[in-house]
């Protein structure tokens, strides 16, 4: 009987999403420029080369973490499943942003990262930030937007809270909440125009 090596993945017991959630503690650490496949491993207490069962590249790995950053937030799905007005997707969105904004203030780098990999149709695939982006795009479309305008003004939402994330600096940190409060504003108003 072949004895497996313990580093092997199968032996290791590593999965997906535990590769992810390591990921993201090196980004918490070291940010998005110090995550590597031999970062992730140490974490994980294997080989490098144990990742590779799993994934590619570090390309891959950002990709991964890209998609499922944002399990712990799946409670705003069932939130935003249960909203019955704008008001309350305003409100919804906002308390959200504020929360993503924490989020990445604790993973330096990271929104520039998912700012990168933005696209139009990033809700079809699989992971935590598609069933997000589907039940804020839902919501709307349940409020009476038309899905294209839902998904344009999940898309503006979602790229003025990457953007804003990125260019905000230490110094002025009302700056992110007062944007946020102004640019929702202006949604609201679309929203209102739209479903009327």
């Amino acid at each position: 009987m072949t004895r497996r090596d313990p580093s092997s993945h199968a032996a290791a017991g590593i999965t997906v999403t535990a590769i992810a959630d390591a990921a993201l503690a090196v980004i918490r650490t070291d940010r998005v420029d110090g995550l590597t496949m031999r970062s992730v491993a140490e974490r994980l207490h294997v080989r490098a080369p144990t990742l590779y069962h799993h994934v590619r590249s570090k390309s891959d790995l950002l990709d991964l973490v890209a998609r499922n950053a944002f399990d712990q937030f799946t409670a705003d799905n069932a939130a935003y499943e249960k909203l019955r007005t704008i008001d309350e997707w305003i409100e919804l969105t906002r308390s959200g942003s504020l929360e993503l904004r924490a989020f990445y203030a604790e993973h330096p780098g990271l929104a520039g990262l998912i700012q990168s990999k933005a696209a139009p149709d990033r809700d079809q695939g699989d992971g935590s930030r598609a069933e997000l982006i589907r039940a804020q795009i839902d919501a709307l479309v349940r409020l009476g937007v038309p899905e294209p305008e839902a998904r344009h003004l999940f898309e503006v939402t979602a790229r003025w809270s990457l953007a804003a994330v990125v260019a905000e600096s230490a110094d002025s940190p009302d700056i992110f909440t007062d944007g946020l409060d102004l640019f929702l504003y202006g949604v609201r108003a679309r929203l209102v125009d739209l479903v009327s």
